[in-house]
């Protein structure tokens, strides 16, 4: 048989962020039969870096799969494959890095869909590194922004960050000169950054914000401080599994015993009506993100059908 491989020319020809959130949201409506199916986030630490793996099985698609990635100081490089759950036959090969971008962006973009205000309009960025453009481009597919603020250590690219979001997505950006300027007052905050120290702090957050903390993504990393977890009003994850070994701010809390993971809600319950979230228009919600490979798996079985549909002739012979 001879599987697709599908480069990453071909995932930007193929699928948009809005289709990223479409194969996401299909996945947590199912969440309840699923979740028990996808194997948290595995690394093998090796001399130059680390070998992180990531699985699930999607029987809603009779598929399964895994990413896989190499995540060294000078950057790193992602696959994805996907099997048939019928026959285990390899479907397809998919270089996953703009692909990992869109699928990150999708799951805050739903996040914020069920959690914050439907008129929230200011959405504040700290973080312009290759993750940001998708969480800003996702956020704006849910909700009516109209002004981004940006911050990020380096005043270059967060100018640079400010320019192609107008360009690409004519809103206004605003690079800020400090963290806290920039979410100060704003209606939603995303935090992309691989920090070890907190990036947000709670005593900035405007009554009724929603937080999407999206880049640490292991326990000894921390994007968000103390007061941020305890002021939320509504916690939410991807995977409470997951979160017991890599959400570092949520790990800090329960050893301390100031928070329990009963307190903490799992994205797919949320979009499945399982769990309630936001109560009023003054909570602040919070959604602790970390990506799943069932969240890989169930975009990379649109990728592949897609990618059937507009002919790709890339293939691997096996």
């Amino acid at each position: 048989m001879n599987a697709l491989y599908i480069t990453e020319t071909d995932v930007a020809r193929l699928v948009t962020i809005h289709d990223a959130i479409d194969a996401l949201d299909e996945c947590f409506a199912h969440w309840r039969e699923l979740r028990s199916e996808n194997l948290p986030r595995g690394r093998a630490r090796l001399p130059g870096g680390a070998f992180n793996l990531l699985g699930a099985g999607y029987s809603l698609k009779k598929v399964f799969g895994l990413k896989a990635y190499f995540a060294a100081p000078g950057g790193a490089r992602f696959h994805v494959m996907l099997y048939s759950a019928e026959s285990g036959a390899l479907l397809a090969m998919i270089e996953a890095d703009l692909f990992g971008q869109l699928r990150t962006g999708a799951a805050s973009g739903i996040a914020t869909r069920l959690l914050a205000r439907p008129d929230a309009s200011s959405l504040a960025v700290i973080g312009a590194g290759q993750q940001a453009f998708a969480q800003v481009a996702a956020i704006a597919a849910v909700r009516p922004i109209r002004s981004v603020s940006i911050f990020s250590r380096s005043a270059e690219r967060r100018s640079a960050f400010a320019r192609r979001i107008e360009r690409e997505l004519n809103i206004e950006a605003v690079p800020a000169d400090s963290a806290d300027s920039c979410v100060g007052g704003a209606d939603i905050v995303t935090t992309i950054t691989k920090s070890p120290e907190p990036v947000c702090l709670g005593a900035w957050l405007s009554p009724g914000v929603h937080v999407n903390a999206a880049g640490a993504n292991a326990a000894n990393r921390r994007e968000l401080d103390q007061a941020t977890i305890l002021r939320a009003d509504a916690r939410f994850t991807d995977s409470i599994a997951q979160a017991r070994l890599e959400a570092g701010e949520f790990i800090d809390r329960v050893a301390a015993g100031q928070l329990a993971w009963e307190d903490v809600g799992e994205i797919g319950d949320l979009a499945s009506g399982a769990t309630p979230g936001r109560r009023s228009d003054r909570d602040i919600t919070l959604f602790k993100s970390l990506g799943l490979g069932i969240e890989d798996v169930a975009f990379a079985a649109l990728v592949q059908r897609r990618a059937i549909e507009r002919g790709v002739e890339g293939r691997l012979n096996i």
